[in-house]
């Protein structure tokens, strides 16, 4: 992370890292999944963002 800029750039980085492993992990196209929440996710209900979690994504991606 030395070359992030900053520390919040970081933290949003390892972030990013850890939603891209976690996708890979339950074998989910990173750049789809990613695609769909950006797309989804103004729209979808606080209580319900769970749902767009990657491990949670398939089950959920046509709600």
């Amino acid at each position: 992370y030395l070359f992030a800029g900053s520390h919040q750039a970081a933290e949003m980085t390892a972030a990013m890292y850890s939603f891209m492993a976690t996708c890979k992990k339950n074998n989910v196209n990173e750049l789809e999944w990613l695609k769909d929440v950006f797309e989804r996710i103004q729209s979808h209900k606080q209580k319900h963002l769970y749902q767009l979690l990657p491990n949670n994504w398939e089950k959920y991606k046509n709600s």
